[in-house]
C-alpha cells in the first residue's frame, strides 16, 4: 500500500515546520511541500536540504490552498501514490500515525473509503473523538486527512474557487455524495492548532473564539454562503447558521469588530453571488 504525504506552505514558524518534517517523514517514503510565496522560503529551502525524498514545488504566489492541495494529489498520483496524508503546516502527527492507517486500510474489507481521519489533540482544546473502534463521520479536517488519491482527484478535488476556508467540509461532502466514507479511527495521531483559539461559556454550551483576521473572516463567511448554494442540504445549512452565530460572536468578544465585521458581511453577500464549480460524478 503506497502512502505518500503533502504539506502546504505559506510564511511557516520554521521551528514547528522542522518539528512537522521529522515526525512524518520517518514514516513515508515521499514528501511533498508546496509552497504558496512564503517570504521566508529560503528559510525552508536551507531546513529541507540535504533531507531525502522531499519535493518542494513552488507556486510563487498565494494560490490558495485547495490548488496546492490539488497539486500535492497530482503529484502523488504521477509518483503512483494509492493514498496522501495531507498535513498543515504547523500540525504535528504522532511517530505511528501512518502504521495506524496502514492497519486500518489492510484489516477492511470495505473498499469506498474515500478518506480516514483520526482523533485530533488541539493545542488550545480537545476536539470530539472516539475512544475506540471506528466511526463514519460526515466531515474532518484537512490536517491529519489520509486522501484516496484515485477518489479524490475523480470527483473533482479540492474546489480551486474557495481559496482557503472550508475546502475540508466541501470534499467531504462531494465525496460522500459520491457514495464514498469518511471514516476516523479513535487514536490520537495529530497536535493541532486553530488559530489563537479560547472557549467561552455561554451558559447553555461552550463555544471557540478562534481570532482570525478579517482576511480569514471574508473567506469563513463567503464559503458559508457559497457551500450552501451549491449543495443545498440540512448539514451545510446548519453550518451556515453556525457561521452567523460565530459572526456575531466576535462582535461581542474579539478584537478589530469593525474590520472584521465589514469583511463578514461582505464575504456572505460575494458567496452567495458566486457560481459553485460543478462537482465530476
Amino acid at each position: 500500500m503506497n502512502i505518500c504525504a503533502g504539506i502546504v506552505l505559506f510564511n511557516p514558524e520554521i521551528e514547528r515546520l522542522n518539528e512537522n518534517i521529522e515526525h512524518i517523514r520517518k514514516q513515508v517514503p515521499m514528501l511533498i511541500l508546496v509552497d504558496n510565496g512564503s517570504s521566508n522560503l529560503e528559510n525552508v529551502k536551507s531546513l529541507i536540504c540535504g533531507l531525502p525524498n522531499i519535493i518542494l514545488l513552488e507556486n510563487g504566489k498565494n494560490l490558495g490552498i485547495a490548488q496546492a492541495l490539488n497539486r500535492i494529489l497530482r503529484k502523488a498520483q504521477k509518483e503512483h501514490y494509492e493514498w496522501v496524508l495531507t498535513l498543515d503546516q504547523d500540525s504535528v502527527s504522532t511517530d505511528g500515525l501512518i502504521r495506524e492507517y496502514r492497519d486500518f486500510l489492510e484489516n477492511c474489507s470495505e473498499k469506498n473509503i474515500g478518506c480516514l481521519t483520526c482523533n485530533i489533540v488541539d493545542r488550545n482544546f480537545s476536539l470530539e473523538k472516539r475512544e475506540e473502534g471506528f466511526e463514519d463521520i460526515d466531515y474532518c479536517i484537512t490536517s491529519g486527512s489520509l486522501m484516496n488519491v484515485e477518489i479524490t482527484l475523480s470527483v473533482g478535488g479540492f474546489d480551486e474557487s474557495m481559496f482557503i476556508d472550508k475546502v475540508d467540509c466541501d470534499v467531504c461532502i462531494n465525496l460522500r455524495q459520491h457514495g464514498y466514507r469518511i471514516v476516523r479511527i479513535a487514536y490520537e495521531g495529530l497536535l493541532h492548532e486553530i488559530g489563537h483559539a479560547k472557549q467561552i461559556n455561554l451558559g447553555f454550551r461552550k463555544w471557540e473564539l478562534y481570532n482570525h483576521s478579517s482576511f480569514r473572516r471574508y473567506y469563513m463567511c463567503r464559503n458559508a454562503s457559497y457551500l450552501l448554494r451549491k449543495y443545498h442540504n440540512g448539514y451545510v445549512f446548519k453550518m451556515f447558521l453556525k457561521e452567523i452565530f460565530q459572526f456575531f460572536l466576535v462582535l461581542l468578544f474579539e478584537e478589530d469588530k469593525k474590520e472584521k465585521a465589514g469583511k463578514s458581511i461582505k464575504g456572505f453577500f460575494d458567496g452567495f453571488k458566486a457560481s459553485p464549480a460543478c462537482s465530476k460524478g
